[in-house]
């Protein structure tokens, strides 16, 4: 789905696609107020100060849409829905609106920290420090009796539950959710398909990973089912009817009504053009369109535009704030009157634009940048390259830190060996110069053939095999060499494929070809050995690879280890820690695609068994090529220093 697509990337470019722009009341720009108040240095907070001319202009917004599309007469959205500012409008579908990581209930905001390596804390209103009530990475969070229930971004984000003081942490789902609405004890939210779930075999075959269904199940965490056996691209709901949107039928964007069952069902709406971020509000529905305005669909099938140049938008209290990449705007819904809330102000430093100009509030699919929680504003604003991104709230006429932190160098967190200039990547580490006394000196294994030698006596398709042999200086050292000498065998069996490729392929254009396993970065620790073991090919037309193939052994035994046998907690919980020095680390220095691997989970879920090694400073996590970075970006690999995460290392 074109609009999918759009929604699932909008947090890597979209703002440097929309620089520029404003909320549009008209051509003109607004009128500025006499009294200005700083941001961090970099914004100013204003009431705007409305003229004659704005006011017409804001009069001039309140027109039909051109090309409307087709309302269907016979379904309608309901007129009464839920009453303003609802706990389900508040807590779920303005929430999910918003991206889901912050919400308020019984004196707390619950949201996930930027302070806390991105653990599920609370806060209480008076501002005292974050609380961690989950040592996990929460998407959509939800509050009911004293119980917390999120999507666990940590653990591929299947559904968990917590108390609102930290205790009874359980999971309650096996398969990763998008989304979360809570209402009368059900649980609605999109899933790929899965047959369990459909009773009624509704669709005959099954979807793509990446398709999204409906579906709905009880607050434990059983009776999941299929409600809608189509590709649902959004939805939203009110207490009697679920609305969500498809992609079909004549290249229509479509606008569904269903009952909360999924029994009933009709279009109400075809678009030929993309619709997203639906919000419901007071029997209205509100979205942003292809050319990015804000439009309201009113309860008789008016379409009505509201402002011009949106990124994202979110409503309360008969307000809508929009965002984009220069500022916020409040528009009143009931006159169409807009008025100006943030600028931001242009600061430009040796000649081009710094990082607070290119991103003066965080967006991205889950990390979006404006949220109304609890009556207040609040923003994720990049604050320093030594804090990174913070919430921010509106206090007055000013945007202050909600939660702080201690300022910490990027190379706290992920040293500076990991990664070169234009995000290109190479294995780091400094070298262990203490290695090379526990090597054979008689040389290491290797292994080398060619495929052939051509007309002119060149050779071609070379395959070659490098391992270390270790001397009696290590009481394992047996065990080593044997561990290499399988390697070895193992590497060797790789041979006769890769001969029997250029077989077929081979003409005078194919002399490239190449395979090779070797290693770097061997170290020799007190109790651990490690090196970086790899393969690597080349041929025509083929950009070079490198596979990270990363070991680790006990140095008293000898034996293989998994990173399991470093770590004195669980997985989830090491990952989590070291991908939060990364994600913060991404996030200080600006690497835009942070958004993206983070939602997802890309660091933790893409790592595999076989994926670190060990160096005098730390631990380096390996990443194939096209895992987090597209390919021309090479293999990701990010050396963590022991220092972030000695409490849980076994030494």
């Amino acid at each position: 789905m074109r609009t999918e697509r759009v929604k699932k990337y909008m947090g890597l470019g979209i703002l440097l696609l929309m620089a520029g722009g404003s909320v549009g009341l008209s051509k003109e720009p607004p009128a500025r107020a006499q009294e200005k108040w700083l941001w961090n240095g970099n914004f100013r907070a204003e009431e705007s100060v409305r003229t004659e001319a704005e006011t017409q202009s804001g009069q001039k917004r309140k027109q039909k849409g051109k090309n409307p599309g087709q309302f269907m007469k016979k379904g309608t959205i309901s007129a009464a829905g839920y009453s303003e500012d609802s706990k389900l409008y508040v807590q779920c579908l303005q929430n999910l609106n918003q991206g889901n990581s912050i919400t308020y209930a019984d004196g707390y905001y619950y949201f996930r920290s930027q302070t806390e390596n991105y653990s599920l804390c609370r806060m209480k209103e008076d501002g005292t420090s974050a609380e961690v009530i989950a040592d996990q990475i929460p998407g959509s969070i939800y509050v009911k009796e004293n119980q917390v229930y999120f999507t666990n971004v940590s653990d591929n984000r299947t559904l968990y539950r917590v108390g609102t003081d930290g205790s009874g942490l359980k999971k309650l789902s096996d398969f990763p959710m998008q989304e979360l609405v809570v209402w009368n004890g059900k649980i609605y939210f999109r899933l790929v398909y899965g047959r369990e779930y459909d009773s009624l075999f509704q669709q005959t075959e099954r979807a793509e990973e990446k398709d999204w269904y409906l579906y709905s199940m009880n607050l434990d965490g059983s009776g999941c089912q299929l409600l809608i056996p189509k590709l649902c691209m959004e939805f939203m709901m009110d207490e009697r009817w679920l609305y969500y949107l498809t992609f079909g039928e004549g290249k229509n964007y479509m606008l569904h009504k269903t009952s909360l069952d999924g029994k009933e069902d009709e279009i109400i709406l075809k678009k030929e053009h993309p619709i997203e971020n639906m919000l419901l509000y007071r029997g209205n529905l509100y979205w942003i369109d292809a050319e990015q305005r804000l439009v309201r669909l009113k309860v008789q099938g008016e379409e009505e535009i509201l402002a011009s140049d949106v990124q994202y938008f979110t409503i309360a209290h008969g307000l809508a704030y929009a965002i984009n990449n220069e500022n916020i705007h409040r528009i009143a819904l009931t006159t169409g009157e807009g008025s100006l809330l943030t600028e931001k102000e242009k600061s430009f430093r040796y000649g081009g634009r710094n990082r607070q100009d290119i991103y003066p509030w965080y967006n991205g699919y889950h990390n979006r940048g404006i949220f109304l929680v609890n009556g207040k504003v609040f923003a994720k604003y990049y604050e320093s390259n030594k804090k990174g991104v913070l919430w921010h709230v509106l206090n007055g006429n000013t945007f202050v830190v909600f939660e702080d932190m201690v300022a910490r160098a990027a190379e706290d967190l992920v040293l500076d060996t990991s990664l070169l200039y234009e995000a290109k990547y190479y294995y780091p580490g400094r070298l262990d110069n203490n290695a090379e006394q526990y090597l054979d000196t008689e040389g290491e294994l290797h292994y080398e053939e060619t495929f052939g030698t051509t007309a002119d006596g060149y050779p071609y398709g070379s395959f070659s095999i490098s391992l270390p042999r270790f001397n009696s200086e290590l009481a394992s050292h047996k065990q080593l060499n044997r561990q290499m000498e399988k390697l070895l065998g193992i590497a060797l069996e790789e041979k006769a494929s890769f001969f029997q490729e250029i077989s077929k392929r081979y003409d005078e254009e194919w002399t490239s070809w190449g395979r090779e396993y070797g290693y770097s970065n061997i170290f020799i620790g007190e109790t651990y050995i490690s090196m970086n073991y790899y393969s690597s090919g080349h041929g025509r037309l083929m950009r070079d690879w490198v596979n990270p193939m990363p070991l680790i052994f006990d140095r008293d035994t000898g034996r293989m280890l998994h990173t399991d046998n470093l770590f004195a907690v669980e997985e989830s919980i090491y990952m989590k820690r070291l991908t939060g020095a990364i994600y913060k680390y991404c996030e200080m220095t600006g690497k835009e695609w942070w958004n993206d691997i983070f939602d997802n989970n890309v660091l933790a879920k893409n790592r595999g068994k076989q994926r670190c090694y060990l160096t005098p400073d730390g631990i380096v996590l390996c990443y194939d090529r096209y895992e987090v970075m597209p390919g021309s970006c090479g293999n990701p690999a990010f050396e963590i220093p022991y220092e972030w995460f000695a409490d849980i290392y076994k030494r």
